[in-house]
């Protein structure tokens, strides 16, 4: 935005935003609803295979201090601690078991029902690694991690060891979860890194599967732009204005690929999502800036933030901790959906609980007296401060 815009004129804009989202909230809750109930275009993807329990072969790790148990999802529920399980998929002219791990909580009820954090590591990266970087996460119950291990450990953007379809592989991982009752897949998100994070946009772009991506240092490349068979998503983007891998400023990369600008990486997808308002821009405590779209048809946000003097990695703690941004972006979504669809309807049962007490505008744990749709997982949400 101009550096010269007046103070008087920002507020103009900050309530035309703000109002144009209150608006918007009611078009985006039917919008998720009528993604979720259409047919999905996939083939079907093969079922997965139980893998037996084994040790990893890094002793050591924090994975082989975690509990495992290898169960099959489609006779029993999710249990706590760490499940691991395989995929099927023919890659060339092998069938090969892709491992995936579900990562729940210590403590887990038949009746529980938690949203699903899918997390893509980078290339050359192992999915292990997630289930110490989320255990805190995961112990307070925020969602459940499902952390697939890419082939080749790579995932396939057109460049990578990997040759594997993934975004079928994905699709797959998500039709295995949709059998574990404690698992709400139409709460789900995708969080990336580097190579993970462009697969996080691809998966967005090729399919409805996700409310919401967080994509950490890597923008959209020119061969991977989300298109009109995309659906609207929110989108967290966290880039190093000196990384020397994904150029910030786009252009060719070591990786093979040709990258846009960050910023325009995430000026595609607010344009994508029918946001016509500039960003609103600001300096966070720690020192770097943040380009906040919001108020498209949608009702989904893009939020940027450019990373100053960062590289490829590194900043891990700034914001608060970059696991924590990411998991307040994905809940802000969840309740932006529930908040907007459950005010419409609360006349409906005068607004009231089984315990007689009004309902939230920012749901916590209660039984709602308001038939709320499966899709839109809104029988309650709760916030978890980690």
């Amino acid at each position: 935005m101009p550096a010269a815009l007046s103070r008087s004129l920002w507020a103009v804009i900050w309530a035309v935003i703000v109002f144009s989202a209150f608006l918007a909230d009611t078009a985006r809750a039917y919008g998720q609803l009528k993604q979720a109930s259409m047919p999905s275009q996939r083939t079907p993807a093969p079922l997965p295979r139980v893998l037996p329990v084994k040790g990893p072969a890094d002793a050591g790790s924090s994975f082989d201090r975690t509990r495992i148990h290898a169960i099959s999802a489609a006779k029993e529920n999710l249990r706590a601690g760490v499940t691991r399980i395989a995929i099927p998929q023919k890659i060339g002219e092998r069938t090969i078991e892709r491992e995936v791990l579900i990562h729940a909580p210590r403590s887990i009820a038949s009746s529980d029902r938690h949203p699903v954090l899918l997390a893509l590591h980078g290339n050359g990266g192992r999915h292990r690694d997630f289930v110490r970087e989320l255990q805190p996460f995961i112990d307070r119950g925020a969602f459940v991690g499902v952390y697939p291990q890419g082939y080749r450990r790579s995932w396939n953007l057109g460049k990578e060891a990997s040759t594997a379809d993934d975004v079928t592989f994905l699709t797959a991982v998500i039709q295995e979860l949709s059998k574990y009752k404690q698992l709400d897949t139409d709460a789900m998100f995708a969080m990336g890194v580097s190579n993970g994070a462009g697969m996080a946009h691809k998966l967005a772009i090729e399919t409805d599967h996700l409310l919401a991506i967080a994509a950490i240092v890597t923008q959209l490349t020119a061969l991977n732009l989300p298109g009109d068979e995309t659906p609207a998503v929110s989108v967290l983007q966290v880039s190093g204005d000196r990384d020397p891998i994904i150029p910030y400023d786009g252009g060719d990369s070591p990786t093979g690929h040709l990258f846009l600008p960050a910023e325009i990486s995430s000026q595609i997808w607010a344009r994508h999502n029918g946001i016509k308002s500039p960003p609103e821009v600001s300096e966070t405590v720690d020192g770097n800036q943040r380009l906040f779209y919001r108020g498209g048809p949608s009702g989904a946000v893009v939020v940027h933030y450019r990373m100053r003097n960062f590289g490829h990695g590194g900043f891990e703690r700034e914001e608060g901790g970059i696991h924590r941004l990411v998991w307040n972006f994905f809940q802000q979504q969840l309740v932006r959906v529930a908040t907007k669809y459950i005010a419409d309807r609360a006349s409906m049962a005068n607004g009231r609980n089984r315990r007689g007490m009004v309902c939230p505008s920012i749901l916590l744990p209660c039984e709602c007296p308001i038939a709320i749709p499966e899709a839109l997982s809104l029988r309650c949400i709760a916030f978890v401060a980690v």
